[in-house]
């Protein structure tokens, strides 16, 4: 497909409902661009409450001694070490092990039973790039030609 078949060379020629649905689609492409934007304006916002909190908790209430600040990042290292250590037992557990067994090869010959078509005409039909099929009254391929 060329890039200008996608593209619309005749914009009058729309009728209102696909100019409602194009518009409708631009929005929401563009709400998705936004959202990806999120989690940039989401670390903004976190730094900027880091600063906010040390400032609440510590510079402008010097008298709890950083008391609060100090359970806030406690609690910190304790999530950030919960999480390592989650994170390496599922590594020691799962690291190198395949995960999924593989499936087991199928035959010609079975493939060909299940379709219910002759072993010549599945291997002729694997050797070749293109093949036209048909079905027939009682549900089975039948093979018309191939190339």
């Amino acid at each position: 497909m060329k890039a200008e078949a996608i593209l619309i060379q005749r914009p009058e020629r729309q009728s209102s409902v696909q100019k409602a649905m194009f518009g409708v689609v631009t929005i929401v492409a563009w709400l998705f661009w936004a959202f990806l934007w999120l989690p940039l304006l989401t670390l903004g916002a976190w730094a900027f409450g880091l600063r906010n909190a040390w400032l609440q908790l510590h510079v402008l209430e010097p008298a709890r001694k950083g008391g609060d600040i100090n359970v806030v990042l406690i609690a910190a290292i304790v999530c950030a070490l919960v999480f390592s250590a989650w994170s390496a037992y599922n590594h020691a557990r799962f690291a190198g092990k395949q995960k999924r067994r593989g499936n087991d090869p199928v035959g010609v010959e079975a493939t060909a039973r299940v379709i219910g078509a002759t072993t010549e005409d599945a291997l002729s039909i694997q050797a070749h790039r293109r093949a036209v099929v048909s079905v027939s009254e009682a549900g089975y391929m039948t093979v018309d030609e191939v190339r």
